[in-house]
């Protein structure tokens, strides 16, 4: 539960990646793991674009993401290139900000978040200087801090009617980049809770909340990774049966896998099945995908 709770006071409105498909065709340095294969780096902030890159940990180690973001800065035109030092103390304050979990406290109350609010602000001077932290981290403060003014009137209020007056008054008073911000990040919370949905219950309920046009794009994208988990999951289960067979030699067992893998699919999509093979062999054999995909 604390765990939870920390995670959502410390993340508030980050999640808005737009994904998009496309096909790598060239012998480009590599930028991306295999989750990433079929989005685009996030260059709305260099917020974001850091993000993106760290997103791949777990699937490749520390160092190979730095690579993987100093390949695609080097791709870029000088304009439009982050500030390398900027993503190390990035890094550095990332990897500190998992000490400050309140394992100690009881309960997270108002008192208690408070003051793991301004663990993190002060954290974050100790990495970056004043225009750096506005620039990575304002938003991402501004909604924290809004996060706790919610709290404190739901304490405060004398009726649920009286709490929403209050909060809708605070909605209001805000900036409209930051309500723009804080309304997306509501969104993307419920478009979340719709995927545990039967087909026809998350189309009505996504439909409500984005119209039908973006509601069928979520449909026809939950269809391609079904059917695509589909097909992964039957490769594997013939990938198994050929290492099992005694009757063939090794050399034999990888020329068979490799010519299963070219007719089951498509020659853009070889490098990313490789790598989905590599993370299902590490992970002991578990069946299916992981949730990006």
């Amino acid at each position: 539960m604390k765990k939870i709770a920390f995670v959502l006071l410390c993340i508030a409105g980050t999640a808005g990646a737009v994904f998009y498909y496309h096909t790598i065709t060239t012998d480009e340095p590599a930028i991306q793991v295999a989750s990433q294969q079929d989005t685009k780096v996030d260059t709305e902030s260099s917020r974001d674009t850091f993000e993106y890159f760290l997103s791949g940990l777990g699937e490749a180690d520390l160092n190979t993401l730095k690579q993987h973001f100093q390949s695609y800065n080097n791709q870029q035109a000088e304009a439009y290139r982050h500030n390398k030092h900027l993503f190390e103390k990035f890094i550095q304050y990332k990897t500190a900000l998992q000490a400050l979990e309140p394992q100690t406290f009881e309960r997270l109350d108002l008192t208690s978040l408070r003051r793991l609010h301004d663990q993190i602000i002060s954290l974050q001077l100790q990495y970056f200087n004043t225009e750096e932290q506005t620039q990575l981290f304002a938003e991402e403060n501004q909604l924290r801090t809004l996060a706790l003014k919610q709290l404190e009137l739901k304490q405060q209020a004398n009726s649920l009617e009286d709490f929403q007056n209050q909060w809708q008054q605070e909605i209001d008073n805000l900036p409209l980049p930051l309500q723009e911000s804080y309304q997306n990040a509501q969104l993307l919370s419920q478009l979340q809770g719709t995927k545990t949905m039967d087909t026809q219950e998350r189309f009505l309920a996504n439909q409500e909340l984005v119209g039908t046009e973006a509601a069928n794009r979520l449909e026809e994208l939950t269809e391609k990774r079904a059917a695509f988990q589909h097909s992964f999951t039957q490769y594997l289960s013939l990938r198994a049966e050929i290492q099992a067979d005694d009757s063939l030699t090794t050399d034999e067992q990888k020329q068979a896998i490799s010519e299963l893998r070219k007719t089951t699919f498509s020659q853009n999509q070889q490098r990313r099945i490789k790598a989905l093979e590599s993370i299902h062999d590490e992970q002991g054999g578990i069946e299916g995908l992981p949730e990006f995909l």
